[in-house]
């Protein structure tokens, strides 16, 4: 389900609908991220491991929420 970007807010649980490879690792499909942050750069993203992705714009189009 493809989401609109004004419908994913910090605190909202997200998750990943394909894989992605950044900093050299791969996160797959279903791989769930709390958003903590938020600017005209992208969503800043952490996991449940505490790895974080931060002003991740570049992949709006493969989240949705949780």
């Amino acid at each position: 389900m493809k989401i609109e970007h004004k419908q994913i807010k910090i605190g909202s649980r997200v998750r990943l609908i394909e894989d992605i490879e950044i900093f050299n690792c791969t996160y797959t499909k279903g791989h769930e991220f709390n958003v903590i942050g938020s600017s005209y750069r992208g969503f800043d993203l952490k996991d449940d491991n505490g790895n974080e992705i931060i002003e991740c714009l570049f992949i709006h189009d493969k989240l949705e929420l949780a």
